[in-house]
């Protein structure tokens, strides 16, 4: 059995390699490019959102490539993620591809995460199957670690690439990490990396909070690395979703950091009180967080066709009027113009400056 998942930023940089000392033949798929696009947006129905059609396309391209075996996220709830593994088994055998389809239905209970486990490698004990599952964890973490450290330096970089080339080199040796031993002794070196760049400590860039749909925001080819470009017009991200989060708010494996979906929750009380799927409720808990910790502005991303985020979308704007915060929105989908993201980005960014050097007065 070849096992393949669809790409979701870097998570298949934190199970490939530690799956497959356990016996799972993995089979990534190749990089999102925009051959992956274009043939997730030809056998997807129209109104399918980005992360279908992107999904989609890394499957195709990873059974073209030899694997004969699907990993697909599955759960419940208002967001349409959790049953896409079902419509994209059905496309696939309509164009003939010969495979085995397999789905995490409850994704939030940690039996159900380490049977899934059990199933696709040679690992019998339960124990070990913790081991490895806590492992993946902890290499997750790591890697958005070493993401955030880019947020921090790459705006304040002297010579321009110098983070980029650090946060490529952190995360191959994250990759090679392969214990827990390893990776506790990786991370000193992955600051001491990033400590090595040269920055200009007087130069205070101004500070965008990244929010939305998951997907969106934490893989680059679905957002036009857009957090890359926030990081050349010198501006410092402060993400409001991490994955590393999200499975900590149902796995603890990090029992000291603090539950985020409850702290958004209690954020977002007398906005929204209910969560109407995905990341909605993180989105508006976090946007009144960045408007309360001084963060100049918020940037909101999401498919095109989201129902949590659009519902978002609309409280955010309250939030926004109520306290005359700046938020930009974006939709991202296969018609989106590189062009038409950087000129709002400028826009955006020059706003946020000229408002916070008293040029303007109100947002």
């Amino acid at each position: 059995m070849k096992l393949t998942v669809p790409h979701m930023g870097l998570l298949s940089v934190a199970y490939t390699r530690v799956l497959r000392q356990h016996g799972v033949d993995m089979q990534p798929p190749p990089k999102a490019t925009i051959k992956t696009l274009n043939l997730g947006v030809k056998y997807s129905p129209e109104f399918a959102c980005l992360p279908f059609k992107i999904n989609l396309g890394n499957m195709m391209e990873a059974l073209d490539n030899g694997a004969d075996a699907i990993l697909m996220p599955g759960g419940y709830g208002p967001c349409r993620f959790g049953y896409y593994g079902i419509i994209q088994e059905q496309i696939l055998r309509e164009q003939g591809y010969k495979f085995t389809m397999s789905t995490t239905d409850n994704p939030d209970r940690l039996s159900d995460m380490i049977d899934t486990i059990r199933d696709i490698s040679q690992i019998r004990n339960r124990y070990d199957g913790y081991s490895v599952f806590f492992l993946i964890l902890m290499r997750m973490a790591a890697l958005d670690k070493a993401t955030a450290l880019y947020h921090y330096h790459k705006p304040r970089e002297v010579n321009r690439g110098d983070t980029d080339q650090v946060l490529k080199q952190a995360i191959e040796m994250i990759d090679l990490a392969d214990s827990y031993t390893k990776l506790f002794r990786t991370m000193p070196e992955v600051k001491k990396m990033y400590k090595a760049i040269r920055i200009d400590k007087s130069f205070k860039p101004v500070t965008i909070g990244v929010l939305g749909e998951i997907f969106v925001v934490i893989e680059p080819f679905a957002n036009l690395e857009i957090e890359k470009k926030l990081g050349e017009l010198r501006v410092e991200v402060r993400r409001g979703v991490w994955l590393s989060d999200w499975l900590n708010d149902r796995f603890r494996f990090r029992p000291f950091r603090r539950n985020q979906t409850k702290y958004a929750t209690k954020l977002a009380k007398g906005y929204l009180n209910f969560a109407s799927g995905g990341e909605s409720i993180e989105t508006v808990g976090k946007t009144v967080l960045f408007q309360k910790k001084g963060v100049d502005g918020v940037l909101h991303i999401m498919p095109f066709t989201c129902m949590p985020e659009l519902v978002a979308s609309a409280v955010i704007n309250r939030i926004s009027k109520d306290r005359e915060y700046p938020v930009l929105s974006m939709t991202f989908d296969e018609h989106v113009s590189e062009a038409n993201i950087i000129t709002r980005l400028e826009a955006f960014v020059d706003l946020l400056e000229r408002r916070r050097n008293g040029s303007i007065s109100r947002y």
